[in-house]
């Protein structure tokens, strides 16, 4: 009998874990950001960004669904794994259509067929999910209008294909209104836990982009420097996420709440506030290649605007967040988001590199204060006690 009920409460702790099956598919998911990078930083104008807010949108609220069904619904058994397969199948092929999706033809066919599969697997994940014929018959029809309107789009041109793709987004961000996501299970330990490794593998991606940026260029002391320093911020952008236990609290403070307000909170903050988060690291990255690529050059508008832009919007959708949850300090981080702006002149009158450290010295600044003001007591009485390390 204790055997038994030690082997139900290891399940029960394993359930509300990220499966390594699942850490798999996020990693295929966020390929399609690493693409969104490239894409805006070859066309980095409002035509460019537009398209990329767009395809991000589109993209993000489908994965979502993907992160919402596998939080109700664990991927353990082999039918649900192989079908989550054939969706990062899905994934990779739009993934792979994204640098010429609003371009080339091709591109674009293999894009909207690609998210067709995905759509179309989700849809099949969540009517063997034991679901009623009630909720297939809501959940369903959004799909479908949303993956139609991404495969119209994708024989279209210019401006008519953006309109149509914006609509199957618009289609996807009411998706949890129209199917009444507000009464779905959610286990808030595990669905904290897997956006927030989403943020680190998008973390990882900007890591990447710094060796894109450098690659073919000979390694002398800017390119050292500037790539050091881009380093640091993305160190900076995992320290505000994660630093002082904060995915701990946020998901002690998710699963006190009812089970409505809870999935509320979930759709506010994890739907639109990570999509937010997600797309100043994708902004940021672009505005990495531009620095890392020419440390010494003088940055365009566009470009100064992206780099320290993208870190601004991560940095006031993390305040929101904390804001949501109740969750302090914030005006340093407020702080730091308007003095970011500041930093865009020294990228186009001075250098990339002058940006760049700028902006490092704008978050170092905001951080130390921040960790002094707000100190944990027991931290600073425990450097106090013997062996506990000089008192300060």
């Amino acid at each position: 009998m204790t055997h038994s009920k030690s082997g139900r409460d290891e399940a029960a702790q394993s359930a509300e874990r990220v499966s390594p099956l699942e850490l798999f598919f996020d990693l295929v998911f966020v390929f399609t950001v690493t693409q969104l990078t490239a894409a805006i930083a070859h066309d980095l104008d409002l035509t460019g960004i537009t398209r990329v807010v767009i395809m991000l949108a589109v993209l993000w609220w489908m994965y979502s669904g993907y992160v919402w069904l596998n939080n109700a619904v664990p991927p353990v058994s082999p039918a649900r794994r192989c079908l989550l397969m054939v969706g990062m199948a899905g994934f990779l092929v739009v993934a792979l259509a994204i640098p010429h999706a609003f371009v080339d033809g091709d591109s674009a066919t293999a894009f909207g067929w690609g998210y067709l599969v995905v759509t179309l697997v989700h849809t099949a994940m969540f009517a063997t999910s034991g679901a009623g014929r009630a909720e297939l018959a809501r959940v369903a029809p959004v799909n479908l209008a949303s993956a139609v309107l991404v495969v119209v789009g994708a024989f279209l041109e210019d401006t008519t294909q953006i309109a149509t793709w914006a609509a199957a987004a618009v289609v996807q961000i009411a998706s949890p209104h129209l199917v009444d996501a507000m009464r779905a299970p959610l286990r808030a330990g595990h669905f904290v836990e897997r956006h927030g490794l989403v943020v680190v593998i998008a973390l990882g991606e900007s890591v990447i982009a710094i060796g894109a940026g450098a690659q073919g260029l000979e390694l002398d002391l800017q390119l050292i420097a500037t790539a050091v320093l881009t380093l640091m911020l993305c160190f900076a952008l995992w320290w505000a996420y994660f630093g002082d236990e904060e995915e701990a609290r946020t998901a002690e403070a998710m699963g006190a709440l009812p089970p409505r307000s809870r999935n509320l909170r979930a759709l506010t903050v994890y739907r639109y506030g990570h999509y937010a988060m997600l797309l100043g690291i994708l902004l940021f990255a672009a505005g990495v290649k531009s620095a890392v690529a020419h440390p010494a050059d003088r940055l365009d508008a566009a470009q100064a605007c992206t780099l320290a832009g993208g870190l601004a919007l991560f940095l006031a959708a993390n305040v929101v967040t904390r804001l949501t949850f109740r969750t302090r300090p914030n005006g340093y981080r407020v702080g730091a988001v308007l003095f970011l702006a500041a930093t865009i002149p020294l990228g186009m009158l001075a250098s990339a590199l002058a940006e760049v450290a700028a902006i490092v010295a704008v978050l170092t600044v905001a951080g130390a204060m921040e960790t002094q003001r707000y100190r944990d007591p027991r931290e600073a009485a425990a450097e106090t006690e013997p062996g506990g390390g000089l008192p300060i």
